[in-house]
């Protein structure tokens, strides 16, 4: 089975949409399934973002043409995500080929409620037309497609791998922002929290903000409040260093004002690191406020530097919770489980496949 992939280029673009598609990419158990990934979005100007859509365009228009593709699965946004999708779900349909619409957006609500009625019922076409949609938890099947009511919707749980055994933590001081620095991410509301616990915090205890972004904002801001000797690091990270980040750190925060359901939580989940996140979207389905985690609501700076208190001088409550963590990773995270789900969806839509009116079209001019 071939399975055509698209989402921004995984390269040059980072974010939670993209950890999951390199999740599939580097999966190494699909047995009979081969992804074919052509991206379709590059960060730049407009005319290089149009230009870099054109060309894939063209080759997903080549790929359906010779019947190389089964299946589609689009990974979808807001904004020009969504009509990007929305373009390649027409094209592959023209061909016979079910698509599945795989949906990450953490604003899609305001990008909706935002458009005119005509602009709406294209949106409820688009996702009518799918096989499947893909939602992330719970809240997003009602809230997103809940109204729209397109009645092919399926729960799929972003996913990550999770280690075999638990992950010692007794030793590790530091916190971790790990996500796109800035406002939606409620960067600026952690940086006031840690001025106000500042002075009652030990010395060690140090907090690390690692991403992209609003990173000279960050800094600048890191100045005014007078946190520089608070603050371990500022900037992107990946690779072996996200590694040795994640094994000093002993709270993930995430204040975030919009979400899905972020990988954040779920790759230090399975770490055994508890997080203080907010009460948003699907994140209350992964992190159990008193249970394995801290959850406050957004914007609520004095219930943040309280959360932060509380992780940091009751050592053995912050423990349980990163036990608990790790154990809701493997029961309900894992990527092994997730991938058993994904190749049977993938199965089911490869079942509804049916001849394109191109394919027919080139059946009868061979038949005659």
């Amino acid at each position: 089975m071939k399975v055509l992939m698209c989402c921004s280029d995984i390269n040059t673009y980072k974010g939670g949409m993209v950890s999951v598609v390199k999740n599939y990419l580097s999966w190494e158990k699909w047995d009979d399934i081969q992804i074919c990934f052509v991206p379709t979005h590059i960060e730049g100007s407009r005319g290089r973002k149009s230009l870099y859509f054109f060309n894939a365009y063209r080759k997903i228009w080549r790929l359906l043409r010779k019947g190389e593709i089964d299946i589609a699965h689009l990974h979808m946004a807001e904004r020009g995500s969504f009509y990007r999708k929305a373009l390649i779900l027409r094209l592959c349909r023209r061909f016979g080929v079910p698509v599945i619409l795989h949906h990450h957006a953490a604003e899609f609500e305001a990008f909706y409620d935002g458009l005119s009625k005509r602009q709406k019922a294209f949106v409820r076409d688009t996702f009518m037309a799918a096989a499947v949609n893909l939602v992330l938890g719970e809240y997003w099947n009602s809230r997103l497609l809940g109204s729209l009511s397109p009645g092919n919707t399926r729960i799929l749980y972003n996913a990550v791998r999770v280690p075999e055994t638990f992950p010692d933590r007794s030793g590790c001081t530091e916190l971790l922002f790990l996500g796109r620095l800035g406002q939606r991410k409620g960067t600026y509301e952690l940086l006031e929290a840690l001025s106000r616990v500042n002075g009652e915090l030990p010395g060690e205890v140090r907090c690390r903000f690692c991403g992209d972004g609003e990173v000279r904002q960050v800094r600048e801001r890191i100045r005014a409040l007078g946190l520089e000797k608070r603050i371990a690091h500022v900037g992107w990270i990946d690779g072996e260093e996200k590694k040795r980040v994640m094994a000093r750190t002993a709270v993930h925060i995430l204040p975030s004002w919009n979400e899905g359901l972020p990988m954040s939580i779920l790759e230090t989940m399975a770490e055994g690191i508890p997080s203080i996140a907010t009460d948003i979207a699907a994140v209350p389905e992964a992190v159990k406020n008193g249970k394995n985690g801290i959850l406050i609501q957004p914007g609520d700076v004095d219930g943040l530097a309280e959360a932060i208190r509380q992780m940091v001088f009751r050592p053995e409550q912050r423990l349980e919770f990163g036990r608990k963590s790790y154990e809701t990773a493997r029961e309900r995270f894992s990527l092994e489980c997730h991938m058993a789900e994904l190749a049977a969806i993938y199965r089911e839509t490869a079942a509804k496949r049916r001849p394109g009116r191109k394919h027919t079209e080139r059946n009868m001019r061979r038949r005659t």
